[in-house]
This record gives structure tokens, C-alpha cells and sequence, in this order.
């Protein structure tokens, strides 16, 4: 059975190395004052099979203008390399879907790798569908 949980400061080092298996490299202590601020338009979830920690999705909320609606964003979603193609990401997908009713939100939205072509793949198979690229500029900070 897996339980799908908030996250919390205590997390942060199962949290770093699901991170560092998207890509991201980062520093516990971070996470930890990143785990442990209440923000209203965030939220990080685990998937726990047990005592194990074996995913994790952070989520954002945000008002989008153009639509005039209410969207929610996966903004991080990964499950570990040795618990996948077992139904974990298809469930904290369906729990980010209930999550963003809850917040009256239209859409939910998730993003990727451009090199990830199996993930996009996934994707549209269970639904969403590609409407955009996503460009960014190093501004600093």
C-alpha cells in the first residue's frame, strides 16, 4: 500500500536523492527550510510504501490570466528508479488532480524535459495533452 503524505523537514534527505534523480543536485539544509515554510499556493507530497520514502510531487497553484482561471502545476514529479512502472506516478497524478479540485482549479498542468521523451510519452497516453514550451532566463538570485 502507499500513502501519499506532505512533506516535511524530516523528509529533506529522502527528498534530496529523488531530486538528484531528475537532475537536480541540492543541499539538505535548504530543503529543510524549503520543507518547512507554509506556503498557501504550494505544496510538496511523498509517496511512503511503508517507512520508505519512494516519491515525490511538489505542486503550485496560480491564478492564469489568460484563461481567467484558477491552474494547478506539477512542478516536480518523481518516482524512485527501483519502485517505477508500478502505478506510483499514475497515483500522486490522480491525488494532484484531486488536490487541484479542491482548489477550484481548471487545469493541471505538468512539466518535463525536453529530453525526457518516454515521460512525454506517458504523459499523452494517460491524457494531457502538449500545448507549449516553457523558456527560461537566469535572472540571478
Amino acid at each position: 500500500m502507499v500513502d501519499i503524505l506532505k512533506a516535511e523537514p524530516i523528509h529533506a534527505h529522502e527528498v534530496k536523492d529523488l531530486l538528484k534523480q531528475l537532475g537536480y543536485e541540492s543541499i539538505e539544509l535548504e530543503l529543510i527550510s524549503a520543507l518547512s515554510q507554509q506556503e498557501h499556493n504550494s505544496e510538496v507530497f511523498i509517496a511512503k510504501k511503508g517507512n520508505q520514502v519512494i516519491a515525490l510531487m511538489s505542486l503550485i497553484y496560480f491564478f492564469y490570466f489568460p484563461l481567467q482561471k484558477s491552474l494547478c502545476r506539477i512542478t516536480a514529479i518523481v518516482v524512485d528508479e527501483s519502485v517505477r512502472n508500478v502505478g506510483v506516478g499514475k497515483k500522486l497524478i490522480n491525488f494532484a488532480a484531486t488536490q487541484a479540485q479542491t482548489k477550484s482549479c481548471a487545469q493541471l498542468e505538468v512539466t518535463t524535459s525536453l529530453a525526457r521523451n518516454a515521460t512525454q510519452a506517458y504523459y499523452e497516453s494517460i491524457g494531457f495533452k502538449k500545448a507549449s514550451y516553457r523558456y527560461y532566463l537566469d535572472i540571478g538570485n
